[in-house]
């Protein structure tokens, strides 16, 4: 899918933001608490709502262009439930997980024609009523086998969220490679299929060697010190507290004999490795959310995975936080949206609708000393 706007509010928690309008790789900068992680968490919200959760207070307006290219508007309100205990944190509240707030109203717009509305009293689908359904999913998750919306349901399936302000986590697995072989054994199946990025990966190693020796080829561009990359069982007591057999991305260094396991790389060297071989086995149509794309990244990283971030063409759209400078610089003056907040409100502003200047470093300098980048209020 491709998003092409959303406009968002949280009535439980008194904030939203102004119709954001998205390109293909979007960039949004802005100082720190203007709301550009809430962004990002507010789309996945949508996924989430897609899937059959149901969120206190909140209202969505997002549109969007499938692979068939088919556009649509998806509009929709959950009511406010107030709560008992609104100012106790949720691990110690469980008010929540009991009461599932209602969708108040609810409607889908398929090429400019409407083919679902919903309201407290009626549920209307392609023109005809339907019996009283679930009040607390949405349409989307409630009709994902009908085919009108199968293609909306498997499409904010497509959003992924990548939130480097997290340390990232030791990926291993006692899976059994080999049974996943026998059911994905074409690299179009394993690109395609569910699955997470290391199992993909590791597939890759023994069915498309081709595409596994780009990536490894990519790798030692960024990392010159590395000869070698594998993806095979270890057995080693060393490795971690584990005793049995487990599937690991191992290095091999010039000059050092010994193979290095991935929970011994360089956390910025493993999650560079994990962002080119995203690139290569992303389905087409994935929308990447990638919050504070610098983290635990060095320069030598940043540089070349922000020139797989500009110049990807496998119809995949990207929408990320940077407070880097160099981030910033390096993604061209279109790409960037400058975020602002005045009060509970979230605005953003086209970088190209203001006078930066003609080269790229007048405009990098120009916006880091704008008042609105500087202070984020707009």
């Amino acid at each position: 899918m491709k998003l092409l706007s959303i406009k968002y509010t949280n009535t439980e928690q008194e904030w939203g933001f102004e119709e954001i309008n998205f390109f293909d790789l979007t960039l949004l900068v802005g100082v720190s608490g203007v709301g550009k992680t809430q962004i990002l968490r507010s789309i996945y919200t949508l996924k989430h709502i897609a899937d059959g959760s149901s969120q206190n207070g909140v209202k969505w307006e997002v549109n969007f262009q499938t692979l068939s290219g088919n556009t649509y508007l998806w509009k929709g309100e959950f009511e406010n439930v107030k709560l008992k205990n609104e100012f106790i944190p949720d691990i110690f509240d469980d008010e929540k997980d009991k009461i599932k707030p209602k969708i108040i109203s609810e409607q889908i717009l398929l090429n400019g024609e409407e083919i679902i509305f919903r309201d407290n009293n009626v549920f209307n689908f392609s023109g005809k009523e339907m019996p009283k359904l679930i009040s607390t999913e949405s349409a989307i998750n409630i009709l994902k086998e009908e085919e009108l919306i199968k293609e909306i349901y498997d499409s904010f399936k497509l959003i992924i969220f990548r939130d480097h302000t997290q340390k990232e986590g030791i990926r291993y697995s006692h899976l059994s490679i080999e049974k996943l072989k026998n059911k994905y054994k074409t690299f179009d199946q394993i690109k395609e299929s569910d699955l997470d990025t290391f199992h993909k990966f590791a597939l890759v190693y023994d069915i498309s060697k081709p595409t596994f020796e780009e990536i490894k080829s990519r790798f030692i561009e960024v990392f010159p010190q590395i000869e070698d990359l594998k993806v095979e069982p270890i057995v080693d007591n060393d490795f971690s507290s584990f005793i049995f057999e487990a599937t690991v991305i191992q290095i091999k260094e010039i000059g050092v004999e010994k193979w290095i396991p991935h929970n011994r790389m360089s956390s910025g060297m493993l999650r560079t490795l994990i962002h080119i071989a995203e690139m290569y086995l992303w389905n087409e149509g994935t929308v990447i959310l990638i919050d504070e794309f610098e983290n635990s990244l060095g320069l030598n990283c940043i540089d070349v995975l922000t020139e797989d971030l500009i110049y990807d063409n496998n119809n995949i759209q990207f929408i990320a936080t940077s407070h880097h400078p160099y981030i910033i610089n390096k993604i061209p003056y279109d790409y960037w949206k400058i975020v602002t907040r005045k009060g509970s409100i979230i605005k953003t502003f086209d970088a190209k609708d203001f006078d930066f200047g003609k080269s790229h470093h007048d405009r990098f300098m120009s916006l880091i000393n704008h008042p609105f980048y500087k202070q984020g209020i707009s």
